[in-house]
């Protein structure tokens, strides 16, 4: 109930609830000769112990009602049993873990992983204050200096021999760039334990690995967090399409490393050259190729302004990539890949020039793009501009779309270029030609441009 009081910015005065946490935490964890009536009911304090996890975890978040500062000692006094809670046992890991939860799922339904994870978010909650502080700048750069007892928490926990829950493990991974903003320091000399390279810990590199991955994308201020990580992308990047994905994870693994490296070239953290970019393309099949290029569209068509120097940078990799399939002896391998430049097309963001010149040399070695039925769409508008490259760009796509479902579900959009092609005498016979074959392949109704 307080849990959900916070997250409706309701407040209360922790004092008596913190009172009434640490008096929960000095009763026996098992309750003797408590009888279990029915699955609602308890069996112990179990259940009690992670609920207050839970609710600390929410109170020191940076929002109304959070706790106070002058707390500070009663809850880390309640936070570090917590973090030695036996739940989750590895017995339950083994019942209820991967293929049947991935270890960052299985974290934030036990105790022991919830508090790991208020532990954290405690360290930034000490942290926030200490930036309101008289000496704030040199304060901060003490990093873990101004909280040992989180230190020694996180040093405990990344010794296998004491804790070897892949859950916990996974919990370093999600929290890995707040432990950069904590203490670089830090995270620099414990990365490799945190993320693993040996290949008797490749559970636990996965654990952390899988969920950094997958919750943590990159920013343009995360380029530390990439350089301490550096060697762990290229490992990971070795290890391309080698694992079985399982339907029990947050995201595939593989495609969230995809949308790493697209943004870290984004953002300039990566170069063409580079070793880590080389190595994907090499090894991505070409979903994953064609993954990579649809997302880096997407997250351009939903960004307001992208900065020329992005434009220009991702320009160069489209263009490095065809390149790759034209030298191909058979670019039906790179069918996806070329197939997602759709995406970019569809952005409004590139030169239309540009962007329709790319269109066609894609089409022009595959036939196909994505998605096609917004790509028609978009050709319906640089028709007005364009007609001749526009009208040829329906021809292809028409061509390779031998079933025809998606002709027929943007008939409108193919009737636009049409008369925008009509009436330009540079691209009319294009557009005559284009008709023809479409009435050759059933859709009749196109005679009436003609006629028109």
């Amino acid at each position: 109930g307080l849990r959900e009081a916070l997250g409706k910015e309701k407040t209360f005065d922790w004092g008596p609830v913190l009172d009434l946490c640490q008096w929960v935490l000095s009763q026996p964890r098992e309750i003797a000769g408590r009888e279990i009536r029915g699955i609602e009911a308890d069996p112990d304090w179990d259940w009690t112990r992670k609920a207050i996890a839970d609710l600390l975890s929410a109170g020191l978040e940076n929002r109304p009602g959070s706790i106070p500062i002058g707390f500070r000692e009663k809850v880390w006094a309640i936070l570090e049993p917590l973090t030695e809670d036996p739940d989750p046992t590895p017995e339950d890991e083994q019942r209820y873990g991967e293929p049947n939860m991935d270890p960052a799922t299985l974290a934030i339904n036990t105790t022991r992983g919830v508090a790991m994870e208020a532990a954290i978010r405690y360290a930034l909650w000490v942290q926030r204050h200490l930036e309101k502080g008289p000496d704030s700048k040199e304060g901060l750069q003490k990093g873990f200096e101004n909280m040992p007892e989180v230190r020694e928490v996180l040093n405990t926990h990344l010794n296998t021999a004491k804790d070897p829950s892949l859950a916990i493990r996974a919990v370093y991974g999600f929290w890995f760039p707040w432990l950069v903003v904590l203490d670089e320091q830090w995270a620099r000399e414990h990365v490799g334990y945190i993320f693993p390279l040996d290949e008797n810990q490749e559970a636990h590199f996965d654990a952390a690995w899988d969920t950094y991955v997958s919750f943590c994308l990159p920013s343009e201020t995360s380029k530390s967090v990439f350089n301490l990580l550096r060697e762990q992308y290229y490992h990971a990047v070795q290890r391309v399409g080698t694992r079985e994905y399982h339907a029990s994870w947050p995201a595939n693994p593989d495609e969230k490393l995809a949308e790493h490296l697209m943004l870290l070239y984004g953002y300039g953290a990566l170069s063409l050259e580079d070793s880590l970019l080389a190595d994907f393309w090499k090894k991505a099949s070409d979903a994953l190729r064609g993954y990579a290029i649809s997302f880096i569209g997407r997250i351009v068509r939903t960004c307001r302004e992208v900065p020329q120097e992005v434009l220009d940078r991702l320009k160069r990799l489209w263009e490095t990539r065809l390149e790759v399939a034209k030298q191909s002896q058979s670019p039906a391998e790179f069918a996806k890949e070329l197939a997602a430049f759709g995406w970019w097309f569809t952005s409004d963001k590139f030169d239309v020039s540009w962007a329709l010149e790319n269109l066609l040399e894609s089409l022009r070695l595959v036939r196909k793009t994505e998605p096609t039925s917004t790509v028609l769409e978009h050709l319906g508008k640089t028709a007005q501009q364009y007609p001749l490259q526009s009208v040829r760009c329906l021809k292809m796509i028409a061509e390779g779309d031998q079933d025809g479902w998606e002709l027929h579900l943007s008939m409108d959009h193919i009737q636009s270029i049409l008369e925008r092609a009509l009436r330009d005498p540079n691209s009319r016979k294009e557009a005559e030609a284009t008709i023809n074959y479409l009435i050759s392949r059933g859709f009749l109704k196109l005679k009436e441009l003609l006629k028109r």
